[in-house]
């Protein structure tokens, strides 16, 4: 009998053609741990009949939700690709290959949808067409950089259930033949400034940890009766956006050594920022090219320890593109947020 042991998972992922069917996985995702579940709501009889015991549960409309944590890696596609190119391309929505890199961009729909699995060693777990809700991105001085995302799901299969495309031994079969290097805090460099020229070494600031969080605002889960794209009345309709994207970055200081931040807060003024990660020939750069303060900057007292300035920021986007905040390839970025990326990977997903 088999025993499902963390150590022993693996997660893998394909990028699917038609909401509600499955494909064949075809990628690995460097994940750590996972929440994701198939809930089933319960209608209970509660009608009167001159007993006081519960009768009888009915099950109901289905929903599958959850959240799903890893390691940001350098992508590897030597042999079956493995990285987390997939997941930005899905929280994203749009993506293309440069000259020497690979670009992803928002989009105005969330339209991918992925089949994601689980090998939980007893029975692979099988999320169709999943969507992803957020993506947060975080790292401390020292550490490695990590993701994690919520997941939204049209329906969770269990090895045996029917339907099911991929098995336990296609998830194993997946193999990577040049092993992922984990993007680490410590090959960041954070600059920050007014959008009146480009950012330069001299806008360069020190922070000991950061959080990006992307949230797409989809709908939750919604049933209905059947119709002609929608039939099982149990499972959720595609989810669409249900309000306007949100992109947020906060840093924190090691040392209050100056007021530049609340000055630029008390001003209004607008800013740009990017986190520019680099190891070697490979690169992992963020470009936030219309950030303000938020209002509750902050560089508290807490103690006898050193102050550390706390400061968070909204992205905006652009009214007309300035020329000061660009891909490699020169082409400029206008959303909230752009990310460009040199890896293992030949070509975007």
């Amino acid at each position: 009998m088999s025993t499902g042991q963390g150590i022993a998972s693996r997660c893998a992922i394909g990028k699917e053609t038609t909401f509600g069917t499955a494909v064949a996985v075809d990628e690995i995702l460097p994940f750590s741990s996972e929440s994701i579940n198939r809930v089933i709501a319960q209608l209970e009889s509660e009608y009167l009949d001159g007993t006081v015991g519960r009768r009888n549960l009915t099950n109901t409309i289905v929903n599958i939700e959850g959240g799903l944590e890893g390691e940001l890696v350098w992508d590897e596609d030597s042999g079956d690709p493995i990285g987390i190119e997939n997941l930005l391309r899905g929280v994203l929505g749009s993506s293309s290959t440069s000259t020497d890199d690979n670009q992803y961009k928002t989009a105005n729909e969330c339209d991918d949808h992925y089949t994601v699995c689980f090998n939980k060693q007893v029975s692979n777990w099988e999320i169709v067409s999943t969507k992803f809700n957020t993506l947060t991105i975080n790292g401390e001085a020292g550490g490695k950089v990590m993701f994690s995302s919520d997941v939204i799901g049209y329906n969770l299969l269990r090895t045996g259930d029917a339907g099911i495309t991929n098995a336990i031994a296609a998830v194993t079969a997946l193999s990577n033949t040049t092993q992922p290097q984990n993007i680490a805090f410590d090959d960041l460099v954070f600059r920050i400034g007014t959008q009146a020229d480009a950012l330069a070494s001299g806008d360069q600031y020190k922070i000991d940890s950061f959080e990006l969080v992307v949230n797409n605002n989809l709908s939750e889960p919604q049933h209905s009766t059947v119709a002609s794209d929608h039939t099982n009345n149990l499972l959720t309709l595609e989810p669409f956006r249900n309000g306007q994207r949100e992109v947020t970055l906060s840093v924190s200081l090691p040392r209050y050594q100056s007021d530049q931040f609340f000055t630029w807060l008390n001003a209004g003024t607008a800013l740009m920022a990017d986190l520019k990660f680099t190891s070697g020939s490979y690169y992992f750069h963020i470009f936030l090219p219309n950030i303000k303060i938020n209002g509750d900057a902050a560089a508290a007292i807490s103690g006898a320890e050193m102050i550390k300035p706390e400061i968070s920021f909204t992205a905006l986007r652009l009214a007309a593109a300035h020329a000061y905040m660009k891909f490699t390839d020169l082409d400029l970025i206008t959303d909230e947020i752009g990310i460009e990326i040199a890896s293992g990977r030949a070509t975007a997903v």
